[in-house]
């Protein structure tokens, strides 16, 4: 299918596609819709993200679905087509055989090694930039999350999602602001406030969220213990980082890097959206191409 060009698929399609959207070929859910695995009729597996906001433009949704479909990236998940016919509204996506980075990172993560993590943090941080500086429109993700991280082969990440907050808010006929935006845990503090200017440094945050997930390889809340970036935080002023990395179960030789990760993540993680780095000097960060300012104001001090 030619970038710029995805298609247009009938609900009759879409239904054979998910098996009448079964739920037992739910592979995921958000806030946004529901996520199924769906097949071709040639037997090529894809996956369908069925809306539930059905409040949207028709014209103004075909025009930004061709819009995404320009957004070409490795680490990016292609877009087949799309469907807007009689109440369902769904894009068809291709498929990744080892689903969702959040499902690893939680459940499994010793099953690959950490250096492997970091090389998926690197290429997701690739995706985002180029959302942000390298398309014709830039695009803001708004939710930025491991499950948004999709893993095909040899565990290649591309990032899912993209641009769908912007199909709603664009599409829609009338917009509430008193939504929520975002994955509570990942979401900017920005994104709470009614009305306010969501910039790319909103996406950044939520990068830095999940990078704070990889360094521990688990999730930043868990029960019982103290909320992770803070404790990041906290072994970063008392100048006991090496200390963290031994808790973490980071080896000698990924040092450096889990280091780098801490850093980096504590600078996208401030409260201040200006005080944020932009996604390509992420970038450069983690592959060590330019120095992490050590000089990191308290991100988590909101007065």
């Amino acid at each position: 299918m030619a970038i710029g060009q995805p298609r247009e698929f009938s609900r009759a399609e879409i239904m054979i596609i998910t098996s009448h959207l079964s739920e037992s070929n739910i592979i995921r859910s958000d806030l946004f819709g529901n996520v199924y695995n769906g097949k071709f009729r040639n037997g090529k597996q894809v996956s369908v993200k069925v809306l539930r906001d059905k409040d949207v433009s028709q014209g103004i949704f075909k025009s930004e679905v061709r819009s995404l479909s320009n957004a070409s990236h490795r680490n990016l998940l292609k877009l087949y087509g799309y469907c807007f016919e009689h109440n369902t509204i769904a894009l068809v996506y291709e498929y990744m055989e080892n689903g969702t980075f959040d499902k690893i990172l939680y459940q499994n993560p010793l099953s690959i090694e950490w250096d492997k993590f970091y090389g998926i943090a690197i290429k997701t941080a690739k995706a985002i930039a180029y959302l942000h500086d390298g398309c014709d429109d830039q695009i803001i993700h708004h939710n930025i999350n491991a499950g948004n991280v999709l893993l095909g082969e040899n565990f290649s990440p591309k990032v899912a999602e993209f641009g769908v907050a912007k199909l709603i808010k664009e599409g829609r006929t009338h917009l509430t602001l008193t939504n929520p935006r975002g994955t509570p845990g990942y979401a900017a503090p920005e994104m709470w406030i009614p009305s306010s200017r969501i910039t790319c440094s909103s996406d950044v945050y939520s990068f830095g969220m999940m990078l704070f997930e990889i360094l521990g390889m688990r999730e930043n809340f868990k029960k019982g213990q103290v909320w992770f970036p803070q404790h990041v935080w906290n072994k970063f002023e008392s100048d006991q980082l090496d200390d963290l990395l031994v808790e973490c179960g980071i080896y000698e030789k990924d040092k450096i890097e889990a280091k780098t990760s801490a850093l980096v993540a504590l600078w996208c993680a401030q409260f201040k959206p200006k005080l944020r780095p932009s996604m390509s000097t992420v970038v450069k960060m983690l592959e060590l191409e330019i120095p992490v300012k050590n000089q990191i104001p308290n991100p988590f001090k909101r007065f």
